[in-house]
């Protein structure tokens, strides 16, 4: 990691500006580690770039991104990774993960903390870090291929071995519930809907209400919009 500069703002995508062509809105960086060697190494690569701010290990609660390195990961680790979106402040905060190879019963836990950028650490260069970093704040995920697949399979689970045996659909709908969006969202009046599904028009109406009540949406409107967010629909 002993290089000048690991940013290349035409590349990561990164905004500058500013006196002495300083990054007129720097992306706050902390870290964890599980080690003193990878932190220093971190630190210098990253205080070479103007475009990230470096913040003290105190403060991570506040950072954007958290850059968390593990040459080994084990239960220790994952159970501070899983820590950190406890302890945060700062409710956009997302983490970047350069560690060693992952064991699958991790997997759930390192998710759920807010991974969303994964790099191999015998590959992970400077220059890639800054990438995984400027891309997480940017709302967008960098994963290995395997990570992918793995997170495919867990939605295929989900979605056929949990959600259908409960009768539900993404998003805390019911099957019969997505039925009735469906309609509305075509346009569909209160009693075409009932006669389409051989309802009264007082059960669909009722179904509409208690999907708004149970999910706090406003109106029909908004809740074809939440139906098709979560990809109900």
């Amino acid at each position: 990691m002993n290089v000048p500069r690991i940013v290349d703002t035409t590349s990561c995508g990164a905004s500058t500006g500013g006196a002495h062509g300083e990054s007129a809105d720097r992306v706050s960086v902390a870290w964890l580690s599980t080690g003193p060697d990878p932190a220093a190494a971190l630190q210098h690569a990253l205080r070479a770039s103007p475009e990230l701010k470096l913040l003290a290990e105190m403060d991570r609660p506040i950072a954007d991104v958290v850059l968390a390195v593990a040459d080994v990961v084990d239960d220790l680790f994952v159970d501070a990774l899983a820590a950190i979106p406890e302890e945060a402040t700062n409710p956009e905060q997302r983490i970047v993960l350069m560690s060693g190879p992952l064991q699958r019963r991790h997997l759930p836990r390192v998710f759920g903390a807010g991974v969303v950028c994964a790099l191999a650490y015998r590959d992970a260069t400077p220059r890639r870090i800054a990438r995984a970093i400027f891309a997480c704040r940017n709302g967008q995920a960098v994963l290995p291929g395997q990570l992918t697949r793995w997170l495919l399979d867990e939605i295929r689970f989900v979605q056929r071995d949990l959600l259908v045996s409960q009768d539900l659909a993404p998003g805390g709908l019911t099957t019969r519930e997505v039925e009735v969006l469906r309609y509305v969202a075509q346009g569909d009046e209160t009693a075409e809907v009932a006669a389409k599904l051989s309802y009264s028009e007082r059960t669909i109406k009722k179904i509409l209400q208690d999907l708004l009540t149970r999910l706090r949406l406003q109106n029909r409107a908004h809740a074809v919009s939440y139906a098709m967010r979560v990809g109900a629909i």
